[in-house]
């Protein structure tokens, strides 16, 4: 075996010899080029909402239009084999039922149904592009990318004013203190902390990795970087996925339990000896009324939307109408306009009721019947494994089921799935070069 460590941007390829072919693919190799848009679209994806639109048309939503003119043009056959997938036929059904319900409600409102279309079309044009080991780990390698840049802004703008206030003591008080917090980014705080969590949980995952030796400590020092900077604005939400996701991605390797002691030791007391006190404060969640006879935003937000489940559980509401007059009625509406759910699966049944939800759990269900087995053996498929777990968790937390990340996500996993691991199984040896028609 060949000891000198791969190298990440090429592709994290296997080393095992000649004979020991991992990488069966029926296509064409992915080239520098694609590596590059892969790269480059995951990284410039926080700079989304701070850089100014294009005839109304985000940094973001042109670089996916630009992969989706590169798939149809260079890569037909590759996209002829991927929109098919489980998940993205699930998807198809949810569109089409989705569809169908909110035109038999007043006030139809179709935003939220483009936008979810259109995700899924840069999933199909993702997959296409992920055709071999070099292509998924220029994806994999643009979490990392995405978390540096937003750790390091956050690092520059908001770590000094948050160690110089203390510990504040109180909830409400962080949460003031964390609402004058300029980032430099114009983006939601929980979305730049997600990022961050994300990089990590990529980063620690790759640092597992024993065929990384000459990258690993660079890895872990990147992956605490990252974490801590998931901390600074505040979110609980992003916190708590980066640690259950790290938790997951050691389970799923298989780590001794001293070698796991140490790396948890190392981890934990990097995080504790980084983080300002003051985001500690904010690091708690109740549902009781305060001094101010008034609960916690988020808990106030859950306990209206489930008092009222009688009212949409069955045929839903329409999204028109939650965004009109109803989620006014329901006191949900603020300066703004209605507040979502902050929950994928509650915002899902509002709009669309049960049916809605169970297509939805289709398409999740799908998704998690595609990550291929025995994940800790490999070093794509572990950092793969944490991202999907961390947008699974994300579910729980917010309304927008709609994002592109959940198209790099998705995209990475179809693609491999088809010419990486066909078979749905991680070995060291992938001996056939057809998909299996199950579990695909």
């Amino acid at each position: 075996m060949i000891n000198r460590p791969p190298i990440l941007g090429q592709g994290i390829q296997s080393s095992v010899g000649q004979s020991a072919v991992r990488n069966v693919v029926s296509q064409s190799p992915t080239s520098l080029v694609e590596h590059c848009i892969l790269f480059t679209a995951m990284v410039t994806l926080p700079l989304e909402k701070h850089i100014p639109t294009v005839a109304g048309m985000s940094l973001s939503f042109l670089i996916f239009g630009m992969i989706g003119a590169y798939t149809i043009v260079n890569r037909p056959r590759a996209l002829s084999e991927v929109w098919y997938h489980p998940i993205f036929i699930a998807a198809y059904a949810f569109l089409s039922v989705s569809t169908l319900l909110e035109f038999s409600s007043p006030l139809s409102r179709y935003d939220e149904i483009i936008r979810f279309a259109q995700m899924i079309g840069g999933a199909v044009c993702v997959a296409a592009l992920c055709r071999d080991r070099p292509g998924v780990a220029a994806g994999i390698c643009g979490y990392i990318g995405a978390a540096l840049l937003v750790s390091i802004i956050l690092y520059l703008t908001s770590y000094g004013m948050l160690h110089e206030a203390g510990e504040t003591g109180d909830f409400r008080e962080a949460s003031r203190l964390r609402g004058q917090m300029d980032t430099g980014i114009t983006a939601n705080k929980n979305q730049l902390a997600f990022m961050c969590a994300q990089g990590a949980i990529v980063a620690l995952a790759l640092y597992l990795s024993s065929r990384l030796k000459g990258l690993r400590i660079p890895l872990l020092g990147v992956g605490i970087f990252c974490l801590v900077a998931a901390f600074l604005p505040m979110s609980r939400g992003a916190v708590a996925i980066g640690f259950v996701s790290a938790a997951t991605i050691l389970y799923a390797h298989g780590v001794k339990q001293g070698k796991a002691l140490i790396f948890v030791a190392i981890v934990g007391m990097g995080i504790y000896s980084l983080v300002p006190d003051a985001v500690w404060s904010r690091m708690s969640f109740t549902t009781e009324v305060g001094e101010t006879g008034k609960q916690e935003a988020r808990a106030r937000v859950y306990s209206t939307v489930l008092n009222h489940l009688p009212e949409y559980v069955i045929a839903g509401v329409g999204a028109g109408n939650y965004h009109g007059w109803w989620g006014l009625k329901i006191g949900m509406g603020n300066r703004t306009g209605v507040l979502g759910a902050h929950n994928v699966f509650l915002q899902i049944t509002i709009f669309w009721g049960v049916l809605g939800l169970l297509l939805y759990l289709w398409i999740v269900w799908c998704v998690y019947r595609a990550i291929p087995l025995k994940c800790g053996r490999d070093e794509l498929a572990l950092p793969l494994l944490g991202v999907l777990v961390s947008l699974g968790l994300l579910l729980f937390v917010t309304h927008v089921f709609y994002d592109k990340w959940y198209a790099f996500g998705i995209g990475i996993l179809v693609g491999a799935r088809r010419w990486i691991w066909p078979r749905g199984i991680v070995s060291a040896v992938e001996e056939t070069q057809e998909p299996s028609p199950r579990r695909m």
